[in-house]
């Protein structure tokens, strides 16, 4: 090494130091943010074998106390057992009543933003609950409804009526909609075993009048 070597080494030395001492500062920082990361990783392990124990027990617990229902309760044998059991468990299990809703839409075929459209159009449901959907969607599959057309448009306005729950065809759509709806809610052997049984999909899907009005 010649003499203008060793005077351009002295020269760049102190560049050549700092870099030097920032790359082992940055490498000392990313194993110091490696073993935490290790440590937050053994963390997250022992809390998902917790959180895993946790859910195995809430499984046996669950069959257990389904097991105690079966033994100690009798079976659901006619409609109004079965909805007064859904309204023991729904403020737990379906607290908006949402799956009520959803299953009565599948049975029958509809759903009420096809049935009313001028109201859907007015943003009428979109704050309701399933209750309240439920008793649409019934008054415009069993035609207890009022239709007026809106000055101006081609639309009908709806007004409801009761619907009358004494029909043959009412109390078949009730007994498949708390049928379908406790069955999704894990309580099938809950059922009596000829309510249980496979129920036939509900017959009259005959969109309502209304809507566009002709």
């Amino acid at each position: 090494m010649g003499l203008r070597d060793v005077i351009r080494a002295i020269r760049e030395y102190p560049a050549a130091h700092a870099e030097l001492a920032a790359t082992q500062y940055e490498l000392r920082q990313a194993q110091q943010a490696l073993e935490h990361s290790e440590q937050v990783c053994e963390g997250l392990r022992l809390q998902m074998g917790e959180q895993t124990h946790y859910a195995k027990y809430l499984s046996h617990q669950s069959a257990a106390l389904q097991a105690a229902l079966q033994e100690f309760c009798p079976r659901l044998s006619s409609v109004e057992k079965m909805k007064r059991f859904y309204n023991t468990v729904s403020p737990s299990m379906d607290r908006e009543n949402f799956t009520l809703y959803h299953i009565a839409e599948k049975v029958l075929g509809m759903d009420v933003s096809s049935a009313f459209p001028y109201e859907d159009s007015h943003g009428l449901f979109e704050e309701m609950k399933g209750r309240q959907l439920l008793r649409w969607l019934t008054a415009a599959h069993f035609r207890a409804v009022d239709w007026t057309i809106v000055p101006g448009t081609t639309y009908e306005r709806a007004t409801l009526r009761e619907v009358d729950t004494s029909t043959p065809a009412y109390q078949a759509f009730e007994k498949q909609l708390y049928t379908k709806v406790l069955e999704r809610m894990g309580f099938e052997n809950m059922l009596a075993p000829h309510q249980a049984e496979k129920t036939p999909s509900y017959p009259l899907h005959q969109p309502p009048k209304g809507g566009d009005a002709r």
